[in-house]
């Protein structure tokens, strides 16, 4: 089974926070023999001059892409425009007021090989969201305390950085679990999610609006003990000496073999979901 992965940090002790071409090269080599078609390299925030050779990297191998390598599809701009009360494991130093003039700032003329951008909406940012939609960037939601959905395509990935699931009041991801039109990541690890909530979103949701991913770091996939994420060392259970967790360990292709050797999922809706959905939702043919 062949998976694509929209939101991924790294594995096999490549992390995309630190990359060139010979890495970013031989990820995609050992991804797609492990069963990954295509993947959206996902940066955290950082200095936008170094955002922009990150990108630079990362669009040089989207143009020539070579047989059995797995597919670069574009940049996933998880870092820079959140809020620093949800901050997870990055670091809020790095993030910066979402603006166009601030989003220019990192892409400048690489544009095009930006997929996804997460935005923290309780920021005024309705001109960047336009802007981005307008050139086909498609926006997420997250590392948030806000409750809106309005001008976002996706959520990222959903329960996690976010107010909690209550019935008390009103949230993002009580939202985001009854919208019949928005996408929503999910880290279905069984580790960021509960498996319980994982068999509630998959009853709920509908299955065409969930796209599987794995948030995974450089550890998963490699040998090592630890690693350095964020400026944290992150431990090979994906959390930090302190318990944070910070990514997954896990690459999807082994959350979808988990999630169907478990019976959360049937192999088909889990390849829909893996696969179909994300090919849908960004627009992208593999052929």
């Amino acid at each position: 089974m062949k998976v694509i992965d929209i939101h991924i940090h790294g594995g096999f002790g490549i992390s995309f926070d630190e990359i060139n071409q010979s890495l970013l090269r031989d990820f995609a080599l050992q991804a797609y023999e492990k069963g990954i078609a295509a993947f959206c390299p996902t940066l955290t925030g950082d200095d936008p001059e170094k955002l922009y050779e990150k990108i630079s990297v990362i669009n040089e191998i989207m143009q020539t892409p070579k047989p059995n390598e797995a597919r670069v599809i574009g940049v996933h701009l998880e870092g820079t425009f959140l809020s620093a009360k949800k901050s997870g494991i990055q670091n809020s130093s790095n993030f910066m007021p979402p603006s166009i003039e601030n989003f220019k700032k990192i892409a400048k003329n690489l544009e095009s090989a930006i997929k996804i951008v997460v935005i923290a909406p309780e920021y005024k940012n309705s001109d960047l969201i336009k802007y981005l939609k307008s050139n086909d960037i498609k926006v997420h939601f997250g590392h948030t305390i806000a409750k809106t959905l309005e001008g976002a395509d996706g959520v990222c990935h959903l329960y996690n950085a976010m107010e909690a699931l209550t019935h008390k009041c009103e949230t993002m991801a009580l939202k985001a679990l009854l919208s019949e039109t928005i996408y929503t990541e999910l880290i279905a690890d069984t580790i960021h999610v509960h498996p319980d909530m994982l068999k509630l979103t998959f009853k709920v949701r509908p299955c065409d609006k969930i796209i599987l991913i794995s948030d995974a770091l450089a550890i998963a996939g490699s040998k090592l003990d630890f690693i350095t994420f964020c400026g944290k060392k992150i431990l090979k259970n994906g959390h930090d000496e302190k318990g944070t967790l910070a990514g997954s360990a896990m690459l999807l292709p082994d959350i979808v073999s988990n999630l169907i050797k478990k019976e959360i999922l049937s192999k088909e809706i889990a390849q829909k979901m893996a696969y179909a959905n994300p090919l849908d939702y960004l627009k992208i043919s593999l052929s």
